[in-house]
């Protein structure tokens, strides 16, 4: 009877996705199309779009930043959302 042996590799530790909360509220409003970076500069610009800026802010309330509360991520998200301008200061 022949028997497989795997080796198993230690599980290296990962760190986590985003490491601030206004990091996080960036990438959910990218995730959620109601922001778009452009494309020669890379600066976040602000799309306009309400469906896509209540779809952000309903998962900052239901899929909170961890250690942060649901009130938080909301305060980030208009945090972030009041920074962006709708055009490319490079451009």
């Amino acid at each position: 009877m022949k028997i497989n042996v795997q080796r198993c590799l230690p599980q290296q530790a990962t760190r986590p996705a985003y490491r601030s909360l206004e990091g996080w509220a960036l990438g959910t409003l990218i995730e959620h199309h109601a922001v778009r970076e452009c494309e020669h500069h890379g600066h976040a610009l602000d799309r306009s779009d309400p469906d896509a800026r209540n779809r952000a802010r309903e998962t900052a309330w239901n899929h909170p930043f961890p250690g942060a509360t649901p009130e938080q991520c909301l305060a980030a998200i208009e945090d972030v959302l009041r920074g962006i301008g709708d055009s490319c200061p490079d451009c």
